[in-house]
């Protein structure tokens, strides 16, 4: 296999929690966002949770940790499954990994060339409870509201599923979190499956990667991903490669990270 990073995570040493799936749970939910473009992108994400810890992810990376953690997995097997990251069209580039107990998230993401990652709390987000109802993945939720990261949020959570987690960063109700937008009306996260843990949930190690804090990865971000080519400095770039992919589609890799180049534009979940 190549040494590319592609953003997979699960090529580092993985720190196990959960050592039986039956001790844990997985929900995987669609992500979509209005792109600039006014096109709809659709991203597939999964998290997974146990009582202390919940993992949020690409769908794509997912599949590639959990044959990895397999350890019986052939070496075609793993090819395909990282072909699929690097050729998935709407790649989800975050993962969180939240320590209730400790009360904190981490975030691992990438701003081609590098590898970063930060740290903040898990109670940045000041729910106010509604009367409203829905019923969402076959469960019946309660409404909530909250600001974060420069929009406000409205989330169903379902009480019937006892868990404070849900997608991305948004969570701390007491409920599993099964549908999430903003007032724009931009970004949506809506569960499609929810069950029973299938791989134990793992806290990525990536010894390599930058720490920084989260304001300054925001502002860095969304800077970067107003044009990402001409962002890149030119002097960080020790080698650079682009494999041709099928349907004239090419995947380009500095210092062995993976550029996505995104043309419908970005719309960034944290404004600020």
């Amino acid at each position: 296999m190549k040494q590319n990073f592609l953003f997979l995570l699960s090529i580092i040493p993985l720190q196990v929690f959960a050592q039986k799936a039956d001790n844990s749970y997985e929900c995987i939910y669609e992500y979509t966002v209005k792109t600039t473009n006014a096109e709809n992108e659709t991203y597939t994400t999964i998290l997974q949770f146990d009582d202390i810890h919940a993992r949020f992810a690409d769908y794509a990376a997912f599949q590639l940790d959990s044959l990895m953690q397999t350890g019986k997995a052939t070496e075609e097997q793993l090819k395909k499954a990282e072909e699929c990251v690097v050729k998935t069209a709407f790649y989800f580039d975050q993962t969180t990994f939240v320590n209730a107990s400790e009360r904190t998230i981490t975030v691992y993401s990438v701003i081609p060339p590098n590898l970063y990652s930060y740290q903040e709390a898990t109670n940045g987000i000041a729910w106010q409870l509604t009367d409203e109802t829905d019923t969402i993945c076959g469960y019946l939720c309660n409404k909530a509201t909250g600001e974060y990261g420069g929009r406000i949020w409205n989330a169903w959570f379902s009480s019937e599923i006892p868990s404070s987690f849900g997608p991305w960063k948004l969570g701390g109700l007491p409920g599993l979190i099964m549908y999430a937008c903003d007032t724009e009306n931009i970004h949506h996260f809506k569960a499609i499956t929810f069950r029973q843990g299938t791989t134990p949930i793992t806290a990525p190690r990536i010894p390599n990667s930058i720490a920084t804090s989260r304001e300054k990865f925001i502002k860095a971000k969304n800077h970067f991903e107003e044009n990402p080519i001409a962002n890149i400095p030119k002097e960080s770039i020790t080698d650079m490669r682009v494999e041709k992919g099928d349907g004239g589609s090419n995947s380009i890799f500095i210092n062995g990270v993976q550029v996505r180049l995104r043309t419908n534009g970005y719309v960034p979940l944290e404004i600020k």
